[in-house]
């Protein structure tokens, strides 16, 4: 059995070590040439960004690949365990440090995606053609055979054949003109939000900083901030810090070095800034904008063609300030792997994984579209509707209360790494622990260790 995938970003590689369990061959068509060490690539224009991979995703890719974390963190990834190593400013309050119950992993992308295609390619059954686009799909309405692909120097076009085939092209994937080209009716498409702008540099962190610092989190006021500003420091590899600040339009964050500086400082809390202040600059300031949250609803699509799934940003694309897209991509690549080991190529596979993998991200779905849709009221100036006030009530209690009691904090943490669903948040137990209140009293000021205080002091 062949297997094909297009695209080879980190969900295109993750679906070719799915498919290596269940194919004697996987081919990955990547219109990019990928670089030979750990560097940026223009495929991934939001590369020089924080990533963050949720406690979910890492086990995904561990399941997938096992070793894998291991590997990243021998390069200088690190696991970072929160909230034990998580500093977090929200609604005029700082979370307490309590004992870890969730995981992120931290890197560069570029030392991601790397790591992860040494491990994918490791076992000889992958191969990279590269350089080349993907001009459209072969077979029909009942089945998906292969793509028809070109080659970017020589404009030679090759008819790639397949048993299965992934679309893992990111959002800017052509699957629902090809689809309809086959015969297929059109995709169903949701979209929300109206996008988001941010901008991020990396430093080398002051001499004698802890390895072990923490994240910093500046969440957006909003009562306050109609623009929705916020920022993160995510250590990585190298003693290296990133720092990427982000705000709806209207509100984007410059990308000179005077107007960067001064947007961290306009937060909430300056606390950014005053870290950067004592760092060493590593290169200019990067910035990106993104487009709204977009879902593809392949999973309402009738018929569904045997042989072909989409996966990643191609089905489903979130507002990447809340870090889930590679966690989705990774329970997506599980999800075909499990479909394939449980079903093998009985009719309907395909159908099925479709439908896991529309599942896998609807958490990620909920939890984004559910915060911007109050943003996205704010920035136009709307009064939301008596539910939408009472939820937004309830969930500025919970984040307030949550700062001072340890069991809710963890619950929180569990939703937002997506190792629980959304649906938590109103069980009856973080409903009562809501009303009772906090247990500890709020800080005032971040919850830094001595050792972690130092960095300030440069």
């Amino acid at each position: 059995m062949k297997g094909l995938v297009l695209g080879g970003g980190l969900a295109g590689t993750l679906a070719a070590a799915a498919l290596a369990s269940h194919c004697d061959s996987v081919v990955i068509v990547e219109r990019d040439r990928m670089p030979s060490d750990p560097e940026p690539r223009k495929g991934v224009p939001q590369g020089r960004h924080v990533h963050n991979l949720m406690s979910s995703g890492a086990r995904a890719i561990d399941d997938l690949l096992p070793g894998t974390i291991d590997a990243l963190e021998a390069a200088g990834g690190q696991r970072i365990d929160v909230p034990r190593r998580f500093v977090s400013y929200v609604l005029g309050t700082w979370n307490r440090r309590y004992p870890s119950n969730q995981t992120f992993v931290s890197a560069s992308r570029p030392l991601l995606d790397f790591t992860v295609r040494q491990q994918a390619f490791s076992s000889g059954q992958v191969e990279l053609i590269e350089g080349t686009d993907v001009v459209g799909l072969t077979g029909g309405a009942d089945r998906v055979t292969g793509a028809v692909v070109r080659d970017r120097e020589s404009r030679q076009t090759l008819e790639l054949t397949a048993d299965f085939v992934v679309d893992a092209t990111g959002r800017s994937t052509a699957t629902p003109g090809w689809l309809t080209d086959l015969g297929l009716p059109a995709v169903p498409e949701e979209r929300f939000g109206v996008g988001v702008g941010y901008a991020s540099r990396t430093f080398q962190s002051p001499p004698g900083t802890d390895p072990s610092f923490p994240v910093v989190n500046i969440a957006s006021e909003p009562r306050l901030d109609r623009y929705s500003r916020g920022g993160v420091l995510m250590p990585v590899e190298d003693g290296k810090w990133i720092v990427t600040v982000a705000g709806l339009p209207g509100g984007e964050p410059p990308t000179d070095e005077a107007g960067f500086m001064a947007y961290a400082r306009s937060l909430s809390h300056p606390l950014l800034a005053d870290l950067m202040a004592g760092a060493s600059p590593l290169g200019p300031v990067f910035g990106h904008r993104t487009a709204d949250n977009r879902r593809l609803r392949y999973d309402l699509v009738q018929p569904w063609p045997e042989g072909f799934v989409v996966v990643g940003d191609a089905a489903s694309a979130f507002n990447p300030v809340y870090g889930h897209g590679m966690s989705v991509a990774a329970r997506n690549a599980l999800s075909i792997r499990n479909g394939l080991r449980r079903h093998g190529d009985a009719a309907g596979v395909a159908r099925i994984i479709q439908a896991s993998v529309t599942a896998g991200g609807l958490d990620a779905w909920q939890l984004a579209v559910g915060q911007d849709l109050r943003s996205q009221q704010r920035l136009e100036g709307r009064t939301p509707d008596l539910k939408s006030r009472l939820l937004y009530a309830y969930g500025d209690r919970m984040a307030r209360v949550a700062r001072g009691r340890q069991d809710l904090f963890a619950l929180q943490l569990d939703v937002y790494t997506l190792s629980s669903p959304t649906s938590r948040v109103f069980s009856p137990r973080a409903v009562l622990a809501t009303l009772l209140g906090p247990v500890d009293p709020p800080l005032a000021e971040p919850p830094f260790t001595a050792a972690e205080q130092s960095a300030l002091a440069y």
